[in-house]
């Protein structure tokens, strides 16, 4: 099941849109992330048509990825049907799931609007079996990127990171992944909290390559150099590239 970008960009790419993805089985729409874009290109794309039930997966609290999760949660709440009845679940760690739920608070979401749902190695999402997994990116926030796992496909989500944890480096160059999506930065500068291309080709060899998929690209991303170098690129996994 392929996964399909709502927005690949970094915060301030915003004609990219907010880095996330997602996708659908039956009417269940499932999601990575919703940032302070991502409601509006939802609409936008008519991607909430016919959906009535939504998970969203969290990485990390930064407003690029879950800025209007609460405008989704009234949304699903409110107008979908049947309305007044709680149609989403927002599944992380707990550590982030308490951090969420308490933001969520504070922006006036009530518990009877949302479901809350831990999530571990061996948690489901979809077809998926996911494991959590625990990347460097800001200090000040817990975050995480996800290995999904069904019968028949592999992947790993970095969400955030500027480094790949070595377990999982050592997964990506034995060719395990069948898809690799990583955050890349063409910016390159001692304590980016966003890993640059160099970085990532420095630790990645040329025939581990072809599974790794560059997201969360900042302005000025060269993507025919990432190309070049012999990864892909999430803009060819954008939701306006699928129609």
């Amino acid at each position: 099941m392929m996964l399909t970008f709502i927005g690949c960009g970094s915060a301030f790419h915003t004609d990219l849109g907010n880095n996330g993805a997602f996708f659908k089985a039956d009417n269940e729409l499932f999601m990575i992330d919703c940032g302070s874009a991502t409601f509006h290109r939802l609409v936008d794309y008519q991607v909430l048509n016919k959906v009535t039930q939504i998970s969203v997966l969290i990485t990390h609290l930064h407003p690029d990825h879950i800025g209007s999760l609460g405008d989704l949660i009234f949304y699903s709440y409110f107008k979908m049907v049947p309305t007044f009845k709680a149609k989403l679940t927002v599944l992380a760690p707990k550590d982030v799931l308490v951090e969420a739920k308490s933001l969520m608070r504070k922006m006036g979401v009530e518990d009877q609007q949302v479901n809350w749902l831990e999530i571990g190695e061996g948690g489901k999402f979809g077809p998926y079996d996911v494991t959590p997994v625990c990347v460097s990116h800001a200090d000040q926030l817990n975050c995480y990127g996800y290995e999904f796992k069904s019968k028949n496909e592999y992947m790993y989500y970095s969400g955030d990171a500027n480094l790949i944890p070595q377990a999982i480096l050592r997964k990506l160059i034995n060719n395990e992944y069948d898809l690799f999506f990583q955050d890349t930065s063409w910016a390159d500068y001692p304590g980016n909290v966003h890993m640059s291309l160099r970085e990532l080709t420095e630790v990645v060899p040329n025939d581990a390559r072809t599974t790794v998929c560059c997201m969360h690209l900042d302005n000025g991303f060269d993507l025919a150099e990432a190309r070049a170098r012999g990864f892909q690129v999430a803009t060819d996994f954008l939701i306006s590239t699928q129609e």
